[in-house]
């Protein structure tokens, strides 16, 4: 990650870029769309699927389920130069069902895609990305887990449309902590960790990160 962001930046005026508006200011604008591809490729590399290209920006607008959800939108919503559609959601509190909530979200991109005439071959591949500020798989340590369909007893895939990563941030740090990460020759690790140097929520900034960091980008 060729960045000087932290470079630019003294560590007491870093903003929690996992708020809504600063992670959108970063990856979901026009002018650093370089730097969101890159972003996207770190996460998706641990699937295979062949390297993103270029992006285009989508509208991020989603109904919700909940009465309280009125408003809510995607943090990021893009299509891809293979056709593949990518959504990220950040959530900063295990307020909502997350596993329901991402398929909720998956279903709705997925059924956009169709439009009249269409064949079904042509719907396009939902990726699902949640970044979670919160643990929510007790059955795991690693911080990043994907999800796929599957056959039950011989584990063949049935599709390569529904795709879903989520990403638990406390897990991460705790990894961190246990000298359990490479950021210098690990893509992913460098930009969650960024990810997580402020974490607003929990009232810490992780200065150790970024000194990390600081020396790696």
């Amino acid at each position: 990650m060729k960045s000087k962001v932290l470079k630019r930046i003294p560590l007491e005026r870093l903003m929690d870029l996992k708020i809504d508006y600063a992670f959108k200011q970063l990856f979901g604008n026009e002018k650093n769309k370089e730097i969101t591809v890159v972003f996207l490729n770190a996460i998706l590399q641990k699937t295979g699927r062949d390297r993103i290209i270029d992006i285009s920006f989508d509208n991020t607008e989603a109904s919700g389920e909940d009465p309280d959800d009125k408003r809510s939108r995607l943090d990021l919503l893009v299509t891809t130069d293979a056709a593949e559609v990518i959504n990220v959601e950040i959530q900063f509190t295990n307020r909502y069902n997350m596993i329901k909530r991402s398929m909720y979200y998956w279903a709705g991109t997925y059924r956009r895609s169709f439009k009249k005439r269409m064949a079904y071959k042509e719907l396009h591949p939902v990726i699902a990305i949640n970044i979670l500020n919160f643990d929510i798989f007790d059955g795991t340590d690693r911080f990043h887990t994907t999800y796929h369909l599957y056959e039950d007893e011989e584990k063949f895939q049935l599709t390569n449309d529904m795709e879903f990563h989520f990403i638990e941030m406390p897990k991460l740090i705790t990894d961190w902590k246990a000298d359990k990460l490479d950021p210098w020759n690990d893509a992913l690790a460098r930009w969650l960790l960024m990810l997580g140097i402020v974490d607003r929520k929990n009232d810490k900034v992780y200065a150790d990160i970024y000194k990390e960091l600081e020396h790696s980008c």
